[in-house]
């Protein structure tokens, strides 16, 4: 058994494409908004503010990188295996782990490259198109994949 491995590592020019891709989707979507592009271990690589951005979209913006980053999987109401989850259970994995680490709000994905997780790009200010604008981000370094939750087989 080998006692170290070779990671692949998201860089600052990476992090600065996938920055300038959201401010790109935003500006065409007419929206002010934060985005943040953290690494693996959910801290913060690049970030940006348009000018007109509430300031209450900065901390939402990395926590939801971060978390995208530690879950690698899309921040949002929706498990990894499709269920929907109620009010109160994402207020209370929220709370339970903190609200600096998890974040119950779409905006958030994870950077995944050959199936690994190298970081997260998360928007706030958007709205409704907040994950959208940070797909657009992540997706725009090379060789990120999509992650999505498990499509639930229909009750017959």
């Amino acid at each position: 058994m080998a006692e170290t491995m070779t990671v692949t590592k998201l860089t600052l020019e990476g992090a600065q494409k996938a920055v300038e891709a959201a401010l790109k989707a935003a500006k065409e979507a007419k929206k002010q908004i934060s985005v943040c592009v953290a690494d693996a271990g959910g801290h913060p690589i690049a970030f940006a503010r348009t000018d007109k951005a509430s300031l209450t979209t900065i901390e939402v913006a990395n926590n939801k990188a971060r978390c995208a980053a530690y879950t690698a999987f899309p921040t949002g109401k929706t498990s990894r295996e499709g269920n929907e989850r109620s009010d109160f259970h994402a207020l209370a994995i929220t709370l339970a782990a903190g609200t600096t680490n998890m974040v119950n709000m779409q905006g958030g994905v994870p950077v995944v490259i050959n199936g690994e997780c190298v970081g997260g790009v998360a928007v706030s200010g958007a709205g409704h198109s907040d994950g959208d604008i940070a797909w657009a981000g992540a997706l725009a370094i090379t060789g990120a994949e999509m992650v999505k939750p498990k499509v639930k087989e229909p009750k017959e």
